[in-house]
């Protein structure tokens, strides 16, 4: 059985290549060769690329074996180069091994080279399979880290593109499933820009023909790979709809092709497809193997991206809902409060059965559905960024006081006593309606968590700042759930157990961050929880006086 073997001569001699030449096909070996005779083209041999072994003699006119080692490594190439000549000695000999040569042989001395050529190339396939297999972990590595840094998923798509090329391929392109469109060109890495740019616009006039037999469309539709050693011209004809389809596939100057699935957790993504041009070697099995794992790494990151953003997207029409909904509720509700309001006041006035109150506990009710309506205006309004503060000066002990007045009958109800201390004079520039909204919201987890036990509520100042301190027996707050208590939706406790929304603190959080203070809660010693509201006595200064 023969092996194929490029060889590349650097030889002045052509009766001496041929002898050469000779003697490696007795060694059996199917030799293809060129011949060379100066720097420049051994360069350009080199360039073109595709030499198994390099064999040389030691004096040529006005070039050497040790030039040629350094034409050699200036490539970058990896090619054993062995020394065969009638006038190299053994000192010779030793000083262009130490220069980079493989071996040395005088040609009276050709029937050793066979065996040498064969030991030459196995521990080259050995150290390419190393450098390989090196190389193959970096990309795979790099795609971990790469592939993590984004969640849109055009940018991870453009990522994974650029990640194979152009370690892996010279062309990467990501085709995705669009409604209606088929399979198309979502991403396309080149090294050449004006290439990618042309590669979409192919993409645009001659789309995927879905029910190809080979190519992405039947990656997509099996689910398996494909590789493709060899893309002769005649496979273009055969795929070109027109001339103009045929000269741009040309263009593209593919060898071989690999198509690999996009599969995810819930199924096909898309289709990878990686292509080498001249001057890189043909895809083997193992480039179909790492190609594969990097689909799968990229198809999790595709996927992870897709999700996301659908979930944004329902978190967005989730957002839009509650806001059409609050704003339609919100007028119904002002004028049934306002209904209710004024039957109160005349239920007083002409009755002296338990009518007044009954209708007071519905005015009650009304408020706090109108409360609830508010948050979720609150919430739809903080989802696009805006939570509009209207400053004025206000007394915060007159606004606890009158939060207080409020919660009187629900103080009533649950049986908490409320004792409250005030200093006089704690007044700033904050929105009133906006700060009672927070002393609210605590004030009401208090009386939910903490019923028929007494609430201690403080108000006090410092230097720079007001403080409301509202203090609880109830049934205190873990340590690991004293933030997340704070979150949209957060709650330390079952939703079953305790009702509510979920809305209060997080929205009393965004206001006190809003005005340039804070909101934070603390396990009160003896049990219970102490809430602390820390507000700026001065207004933040606007971002153009800060810069």
């Amino acid at each position: 059985m023969t092996t194929s073997l490029r060889v590349l001569f650097v030889e002045d001699n052509p009766d001496d290549k041929v002898l050469i030449e000779r003697e490696l096909r007795r060694g059996g070996f199917e030799v293809r060769s060129e011949r060379v005779q100066t720097a420049e083209e051994l360069r350009r041999a080199l360039e073109r690329g595709g030499w198994d072994i390099i064999l040389s003699d030691y004096c040529l006119p006005g070039f050497d074996a040790p030039s040629a080692l350094g034409v050699l490594h200036q490539s970058g190439q990896d090619i054993p180069l062995i020394v065969v000549s009638g006038s190299v000695g053994e000192w010779e000999g030793v000083e262009v091994m130490k220069a980079g040569a493989r071996d040395y042989f005088p040609k009276t001395l050709l029937t050793r080279l066979p065996a040498a050529v064969s030991r030459e190339l196995e521990e080259a396939r050995l150290r390419h399979e190393r450098v390989r297999a090196e190389g193959d972990r970096a990309l795979l590595a790099r795609a971990g880290e790469v592939l993590a840094l984004s969640l849109d998923f055009q940018e991870t798509a453009d990522r994974v593109a650029r990640l194979a090329v152009p370690e892996l391929a010279d062309w990467c392109a990501l085709y995705v499933p669009q409604e209606g469109r088929g399979l198309r060109v979502v991403a396309l890495a080149h090294e050449e820009p004006a290439r990618v740019a042309s590669g979409f616009e192919s993409d645009r006039l001659y789309p995927l023909d879905p029910d190809a037999p080979s190519g992405p469309a039947r990656a997509w539709r099996t689910g398996e790979a494909q590789l493709v050693a060899d893309v002769p011209p005649a496979r273009l004809e055969v795929l070109a709809r027109s001339p103009d389809h045929l000269r741009r596939m040309l263009e593209l100057g593919l060898r071989s092709v690999i198509h690999v699935p996009l599969v995810g957790r819930t199924g096909s993504l898309g289709v990878m497809t990686l292509g080498t041009t001249e001057g890189r070697p043909r895809f083997s099995q193992q480039d179909l193997t790492v190609s594969q794992e990097l689909a799968r790494r990229a198809a999790l990151a595709l996927e992870n991206a897709r999700l996301y953003h659908e979930s944004q997207e329902a978190i967005r029409l989730r957002d839009e809902f509650l806001a059409v909904a609050a704003h339609e509720l919100r007028t119904p509700l002002t004028t049934l409060g306002l209904q209710l309001g004024t039957l109160v006041q005349r239920a007083r006035r002409e009755t002296s059965s338990d009518m007044p109150e009954r209708l007071e506990r519905g005015l009650r009710q009304v408020r706090r559905l109108g409360t609830l309506v508010e948050m979720l205006l609150d919430v739809s309004r903080l989802a696009t960024g805006e939570l509009p503060l209207a400053l004025e000066s206000v007394d915060l002990g007159e606004v606890v006081d009158e939060v207080l007045e409020r919660f009187e009958a629900e103080a009533l109800a649950v049986g908490c006593a409320v004792r409250l201390e005030t200093a006089s004079g704690v007044i700033g520039q904050w929105d009133r309606i906006r700060v009672e909204q927070v002393v609210s919201a605590v004030l009401a987890n208090a009386f939910k968590f903490g019923p028929r036990q007494p609430v201690e509520v403080r108000v006090g100042r410092g230097e720079r700042t007001a403080r409301v301190v509202v203090e609880d027996r109830g049934i205190g707050i873990p340590e690991e759930q004293l933030e997340r208590i704070f979150e949209r939706f957060g709650r330390a406790v079952s939703s079953r157990s305790y009702g509510g929304l979920g809305l209060g603190l997080y929205l009393a959080r965004r206001v006190a961050e809003a005005h340039g203070g804070r909101v934070w809660a603390e396990q009160r010693p003896g049990g219970g929880a102490r809430f602390t509201l820390e507000l700026p006595l001065e207004p933040p200064r606007a971002k153009e006086d800060e810069a």
